[in-house]
């Protein structure tokens, strides 16, 4: 029986997804540069062929990952647009990161160990050019603030969260996550007592 175009759609996805998840794996572990499409292909355990159906290049698929973080991290916040107080948006955002940190060590761990190898900084110059601008933009949503004050504070949030990220990578779970966690929202989402 021929299959329907939302199988061949479910079954490119599932391939894509395959060879994604191993080249996190094998760009983290053995070195971007030192990954071939060949072993890409033997992990994934699909023809290199396949993948060239997919990505026209390996450095197609570091953007590939980089793309799909993004895009999580952008449906994470634009899952809060709803929540019209800012400092309970930016709580539930705060509440959100910690939780995926959490939920999915090792995603995290792959993604933060690929990112600052050399030849994946070499190779994603004007996606990190991109993904700042996309913060610029993301900013006023997250804090509630202008695009100046904004930004700064959510570049601030950031660095903490990515040396939280690679603190917890370091310790694992005796790391303070729910202390620290509770900090930052004590920090960044109490309302500022006026002065009289």
């Amino acid at each position: 029986m021929p299959r329907r175009p939302e199988q061949f759609e479910e079954l490119r996805e599932k391939s894509r997804e395959k060879i994604l998840a191993a080249a996190l794996e094998l760009f983290a572990n053995k070195g971007y540069d030192a990954t071939s499409i060949d072993s890409l292909a033997k992990k994934a355990g699909i023809s290199k062929g396949l993948i060239y159906n997919y990505f026209e290049s390996k450095k197609s698929i570091l953007i590939a990952i980089f793309d799909d973080a993004m895009k999580m991290g952008e449906d994470m916040i634009m899952g809060q647009m709803s929540v019209k107080d800012p400092l309970l948006r930016k709580k539930a955002i705060i509440e959100l990161t910690f939780a995926m940190i959490k939920e999915r060590p090792e995603y995290v761990k792959l993604l933060t160990v690929m990112a600052l190898q050399p030849g994946v900084m070499a190779e994603t110059k004007e996606f990190t050019k991109n993904a700042y601008k996309k913060t610029g933009e993301w900013s006023k949503v997250i804090t509630g603030k202008g695009k100046k004050d904004g930004l700064i504070e959510s570049l601030m949030i950031g660095a903490l969260m990515d040396g939280i990220t690679l603190n917890f990578i370091m310790y694992g779970k005796q790391y303070p996550m729910e202390e620290l966690k509770k900090e930052i929202i004590r920090i960044y989402c109490t309302p500022k007592k006026s002065k009289k």
